[in-house]
């Protein structure tokens, strides 16, 4: 059977009901005397044991239960920042509270509401039942936390966490044995506590169902606040979206299956001269013209990577590169989402895509002879004064780090550095290569087309290196190019204007050139406006000491040995003419450091050096081969036919060249068939070498 303060069964009749509510009414009475006298109870079964708990908090407390309940009130002023801390709870919970007084309009009910602190937020009943609230001084900032004013409804629902119903002597305080208290708990969507709602209202009024009607409310409010939560957030994640859409640089326009713009940001309305309000609900050839790349997206239903399109833009006509990707909502909602950049800018996440970058600054570029520093000091100037410059230097000569320490001192150090070699690409393609081409253009094209290397360089340098390779036809393009600023792709009828330094590199004499009419002399006097001749190793013998040391700081640290030479081998280095020069020296200190490894040594050596034909031959012409054999004997001829040793050293040469097997047979001085056959010979596993 249920607790008689619970009420009775439904089916008894309306003055049995009330007589048994009245005789428990009366044995609350009584146990509440008796437990102010005692401080127990004699018989349990009358009292609830929650309420029994929270009477002894209270005496234990020393709370007099005679005194008013609504001793503890906030200030005006307190009031407000409660309110103000609380305002979702309250926007949220009034609408439902007011409902709920609406719908027992005129039992002499009301309704409270009280914060996670049980401070009163807000009261909801109609005249008459307010102002009887109002003369029992309960009224908005006074406190109901059990502290305060002993047992209540709604500091046990507080509590316990769970809805609570008390009647009469249940309440500590005697100045509240005439109500009935309904409460329940309010809880955020995160199951934080937030407050209380409580309907009171005269004892005799005690009804079980008055709990349910609040329960009911609460879990209304509750699905209310996860509501406003959840639409906050959606508010917050569009608010988000919309400021990333137009914080980005690149344009981005969203149409619809017909072809409606429903989107277009802050980028896209500069780029097109149109204010975004202006340009949503209008068709998107309105904007880009018929047949445009949203049209081809919406008819195909394909996504389009990298498209290279024209826009009409306040500027004319520019080149941009596009992507669209067909989305399709949960609602079944189809629309073509566009973002698009101007060719310039995709330059750069090309550059960044293809590693085109310079690597090399002017701090790598080591040497201490006059000429030299003489040298890389007018480099240095060049780099921040001249947009064309000319190098001229033999082979090896370290002319591309030049280039690139020169574009990293530059103005336009942030772009692109793109590189070409011409004497590397046939006569027939280096146009392409240059200048790009369109889909199309020619047997084997891409159909999309390519942006040739002037593009790629857009705001920042273009390497030609070997320039004096480049055919006489190209030579006059290239000439109209610097001319017009302007290029034009293979099969384009569209000139796209260029802006990128210019670094030409030769290792011949092109005025000779032009005199033997090899050269044009109109591009000569064009690329020519400041040469910067770079002498050769042979010229700066005092530098070798200084490059063999950064060399093998360099090959040290990627075997992770400390690698060194021998003073003496300096000298022998000294006296070859180094017709590689640079890298030709770069490639003698790798091979000599595999060859003193293979002896389990750090220390390039003497023979390690000799072992090299080019010094050796080099050695004998000059010296004679009497005065070499007087010098002791270099290299034993035992030393590396040890198949040991032999096996050592090309496993050396495949760490130093990361598994490059040309490489590999160029720095043990053999053909690569040669090399083949020795791993074979020697079942060298290549992929289980990693350091040594």
């Amino acid at each position: 059977m249920a607790h008689p303060i619970h009420g009775l069964p439904d089916e008894k009749s309306y003055y049995l009901e009330y007589k048994q509510f009245y005789l428990q009414w009366t044995k609350l009475w009584q146990a509440w005397e008796e437990f102010q006298k005692k401080g127990d109870l004699k018989e349990r079964d009358v009292v609830r044991p929650e309420v029994l708990a929270s009477w002894k908090r209270c005496r234990a407390r020393g709370l007099n239960p005679y005194d008013s309940p609504n001793k503890v009130c906030l200030s005006d002023k307190d009031i407000e920042e409660r309110l103000k801390r609380n305002r979702i709870l309250v926007e949220v919970a009034s609408p439902f509270l007011k409902t709920l007084v609406k719908s027992v309009k005129g039992s002499m009910f009301r309704v409270d509401l009280f914060d996670k602190d049980l401070y009163l937020l807000a009261q909801f009943s109609d005249d008459d039942s307010l102002k009887e609230a109002l003369k029992h001084g309960s009224s908005v900032g006074v406190n109901r936390n059990e502290v305060n004013c002993g047992t209540s409804a709604i500091n046990l629902a507080a509590h316990l966490q769970r809805p609570v119903q008390l009647v009469g002597p249940e309440h500590y305080n005697i100045n509240l044995h005439y109500w009935t208290c309904s409460a329940t708990p309010i809880f955020s969507p995160k199951k934080d506590f937030l407050g209380v709602i409580n309907m009171a209202g005269h004892f005799s009024l005690f009804h079980k169902h008055t709990l349910g009607m609040v329960i009911a409310v609460g879990k209304v409010i509750e699905q209310s606040l996860q509501q406003r939560e959840l639409i906050e957030n959606l508010e917050i994640a569009n608010e988000y979206l919309n400021n990333i859409i137009h914080a980005v640089s690149d344009g981005l326009i969203v149409v619809d299956v017909n072809g409606f713009v429903t989107t277009l940001n802050r980028a896209a309305s500069n780029f097109l001269g149109i204010k975004s309000k202006e340009a949503i609900g209008r068709n998107v050839s309105d904007l880009l013209g018929e047949n445009n790349v949203f049209q081809e997206a919406i008819k195909s239903g394909l996504s389009k990577v990298n498209k290279e399109i024209t826009m009409k833009t306040p500027k004319g006509n520019q080149f941009f590169v596009a992507t669209l990707e067909p989305v399709v909502s949960k609602q079944d909602r189809k629309e073509i989402i566009g973002i698009f950049k101007p060719m310039s800018s995709a330059r750069g996440f090309i550059k960044n895509l293809a590693g085109l970058r310079a690597h090399f600054t002017f701090s790598d570029l080591i040497g201490e002879e006059a000429e030299f520093k003489r040298i890389v000091e007018l480099a240095k100037q060049a780099a921040g004064l001249a947009n064309t410059i000319l190098l001229q230097g033999e082979s090896g000569t370290g002319k591309e780090l030049f280039a690139q320490a020169i574009h990293n001192a530059s103005p336009v150090k942030d772009g692109p550095f793109v590189a070409l070699n011409c004497a590397a690409i046939p006569g027939e393609l280096i146009e392409s290569e240059l200048f790009g081409y369109e889909g199309g253009a020619f047997t084997g094209a891409k159909k999309d087309g390519r942006p040739g290397k002037f593009e790629l360089a857009e705001g920042g340098t273009i390497f030609l290196d070997e320039i004096n390779s480049m055919p006489l036809n190209m030579q006059v393009k290239l000439l109209r190019v610097l001319q017009t600023k302007t290029i034009m792709r293979v099969g384009g009828v569209t000139e796209i204007a260029i802006n990128a330094k210019l670094v030409c590199a030769t290792n011949q004499d092109l005025w000779r050139l032009v005199q033997e009419g090899s050269f044009r002399e109109d591009l000569f006097y064009r690329i020519n406006v400041l040469t910067i001749v770079i002498p050769p190793l042979r010229e700066r013998l005092n530098d070798i000491p200084l490059l063999v040391k950064h060399f093998c700081r360099n090959l040290g640290r990627r075997l992770g040995v400390e690698l060194g030479m021998e003073e003496k081998v300096f000298s022998i280095l000294q006296q070859y003419h180094w017709p590689g020069n640079v890298r030709e020296l770069e490639n003698v200190v790798e091979r000599s450091a595999i060859l003193a490894l293979s002896r389990n040594s750090r220390i390039i050596q003497e023979q390690d050096i000799m072992s090299y034909p080019g010094i050796r031959e080099f050695l004998v012409r000059s010296l004679g081969k009497r005065d070499i054999k007087n010098s002791g004997e270099i290299v034993p001829t035992d030393l590396y036919n040890l198949e040991k040793l032999e096996i050592t050293a090309i496993r050396r040469a495949l760490i130093v060249s990361e598994g490059n097997l040309s490489r590999a047979a160029q720095l043990l001085g053999i053909a690569r068939s040669t090399l083949y056959r020795k791993i074979k010979q020697y079942q060298i596993d290549c992929s289980d070498i990693v350091h040594l």
